[in-house]
């Protein structure tokens, strides 16, 4: 029996042994070229990882310059707008000083006319009857004062003249302050409009520095990715020593059973 149970065992470490042999030189012959494989995987991995990288790059500094010139243009169209409010702003006093003219000084000063003309009409009226009185008794040649229009008419008819004119500038101030009015309007729209193209503006520069972060962490992976391909045959150098060391201390340890296994089939 004792025999018999020793034959047992020792032919049980003998198929062991043979068959953590058997393992330990497939662990060998098919980790290695295993290994191999991941690595050129993981290698090809990472170029189509900086190949794609590179095309985010581009296509962020393309963006950024994108954004940059658009700037410059909402920057140009906004200073061009406020200067427009700027001109018309400094239009409207000019309206109003033209107004004030044209609607109130010069009829002020056309009727201050009139009524010199009426105190002119009346010496002239009083003129024309004495000369008219001194042609008449001969003492002057009828020649000599004999106007087809006299002197006062004729002021009366350039006082008349004027008449006209008073109305006709204040509709020309009614319209002036029609102008003024929509001017006033179209400066309060031309301020707001330049207030929201500045916020247009204040987006771009937020979308530029949300670019600026992309390029940032884009940058950070190229040179993540640069560091993992410099470490990566390190890695799999030392996973390559690790499996030969680990299949060789598997192999002796198998051997070392199957040695044992036939030291006890020599004993029977």
């Amino acid at each position: 029996m004792k025999r018999f149970l020793q034959r047992t065992v020792g032919l049980l470490l003998i198929g062991a042994g043979v068959m953590g042999l058997v393992i330990s030189l497939a662990g060998l012959f098919i980790g290695l070229p295993a290994l191999s494989a991941a690595e050129e995987t993981l290698s090809r991995r990472i170029d189509d990882l900086e190949r794609a990288l590179i095309a985010a790059a581009d296509g962020l500094t393309v963006a950024d310059a994108s954004l940059i010139s658009a700037t410059e243009t909402i920057i140009a169209i906004e200073t061009t707008v406020r200067s427009s409010g700027q001109a018309i702003s400094d239009t409207l006093p000019t309206i109003d000083r033209i107004g004030t003219l044209v609607g109130i000084e010069i009829p002020h000063a056309i009727r201050s006319t009139q009524q010199t003309l009426a105190s002119a009409r009346e010496t002239a009226r009083v003129a024309d009857a004495v000369l008219g009185a001194i042609s008449r008794i001969g003492l002057l040649d009828a020649s000599t004062y004999n106007p087809d229009v006299p002197l006062n008419q004729a002021i009366q008819q350039v006082s008349d003249s004027l008449d006209p004119l008073p109305a006709s500038l204040s509709s020309v101030r009614d319209r002036l302050m029609v102008t003024r009015a929509n001017l006033r309007r179209i400066g309060t729209n031309t301020d707001a409009i330049a207030e929201n193209i500045a916020e247009i503006n204040d987006s771009f520069r937020d979308a530029r520095q949300v670019i600026n972060r992309y390029q940032t962490l884009v940058t950070d992976l190229q040179a993540d990715l640069a560091a993992l391909r410099t470490a990566l045959p390190v890695w799999f150098g030392v996973a390559r020593a690790l499996l030969a060391l680990l299949s060789v201390w598997f192999a002796l340890a198998q051997i070392a059973l199957f040695t044992q296994g036939m030291s006890l089939l020599r004993r029977l």
